[in-house]
């Protein structure tokens, strides 16, 4: 067995991910100041772009493999790198015997 087939991933499963809040439902845990109001959830049009991404699964390293790294979104390949670069540190503990 390789080092490879020895790393696990972490995902996300479908079933942990979450409904959006209706607008104007208080946020628990964030109520912690004193004499204010609580705060209250809002329109998903006046939340930035990247929070409708959230809730989106990441591609896999193995989908992101498939994908011509030329014709990627530049997201892609910074995900690619990033996971690829992972596995290579995992890789090089193992050999190490630091992990």
């Amino acid at each position: 067995m390789n080092a490879v087939t020895r790393l696990s991933i972490r995902t996300v499963s479908s079933s942990s991910r979450r409904q959006a809040m209706k607008p104007g439902t208080p946020i628990a845990g964030l109520d912690f100041l004193k004499n204010q109001d609580p705060v209250v959830s809002k329109e998903r049009t006046e939340y930035p772009d990247w929070v409708n991404k959230l809730d989106k699964p990441a591609k896999t390293l193995a989908k992101l493999r498939k994908i011509d790294m030329w014709s990627a979104e530049e997201e892609e390949q910074k995900r690619f790198l990033k996971l690829s670069r992972r596995i290579k540190i995992k890789e090089n503990n193992l050999d190490a015997g630091l992990s």
